[in-house]
C-alpha cells in the first residue's frame, strides 16, 4: 500500500481492548494527512521550481557557447573588413580629390544662379510693394470720399420741431 494523504485519512484500524482513542487516532491521522499533503505539494512546487532552473541553466550555457562562436567568428569578419576597408581608403581618397574639384566647380555656378534669382525676386518684391501701396492709397480715397459724402447727407437733412401737444 503506498502511503498517500489519502490513505492515511482512509486508514481504518481494529477495535481492540484498551486500544487507543479512535477519535485522537482519527484526529491524528487528519493532521498528518493535511501535512503530507502539504509537504508533497511544496515538493513538487520545488521540483517544478529545480527543472525550470536546469532548463535555464542549460539555455545558458548554450548561449554562451553561441556566442563565444559568435565572437570567434566577428575576430576573422572584423579582421577582413579593416583590410578591405583599408584598400577601399585609398581608392576613395583619390575619388574624393576629383569629385571635390568637380563639386566646387558645380557650387559656383549654382552660387551664380541663386544670386541672379534673388536679385530677380527683388526686384518683384519691389514691384508688388508699390502695386500694394498704390491700392491702398487707392481705397483711402474712396473710403476718404464716402465718408465725405455721408457727412454732406447728414447735413441736408433737417429734423423737424416737435409738435406741441393739445390737451
Amino acid at each position: 500500500m503506498s502511503l498517500t494523504p489519502l490513505a492515511i485519512t482512509k486508514m481504518k484500524f481494529g477495535h481492540a481492548l484498551r486500544g487507543y482513542d479512535t477519535t485522537e487516532v482519527e484526529d491524528f491521522l487528519g493532521l498528518v494527512s493535511e501535512e503530507m499533503a502539504r509537504v508533497l505539494g511544496e515538493m513538487e512546487r520545488l521540483r517544478e521550481e529545480r527543472d525550470r532552473s536546469d532548463h535555464r541553466l542549460r539555455q545558458g550555457e548554450e548561449r554562451e557557447r553561441e556566442l563565444q562562436e559568435t565572437l570567434l567568428r566577428a575576430q576573422r569578419v572584423s579582421d577582413e573588413i579593416l583590410a578591405n576597408a583599408q584598400r577601399e581608403a585609398q581608392l576613395l581618397v583619390k575619388e574624393a580629390e576629383l569629385t571635390a574639384d568637380r563639386l566646387v566647380q558645380q557650387a559656383i555656378e549654382q552660387a551664380s544662379g541663386i544670386e541672379r534669382g534673388m536679385a530677380e525676386l527683388r526686384h518683384r518684391r519691389r514691384e508688388l510693394q508699390l502695386k500694394l501701396k498704390n491700392t491702398i492709397e487707392l481705397y483711402a480715397r474712396i473710403l476718404e470720399a464716402d465718408m465725405l459724402e455721408d457727412q454732406e447727407r447728414r447735413a441736408t437733412i433737417h429734423p423737424m420741431p416737435p409738435r406741441e401737444r393739445q390737451g
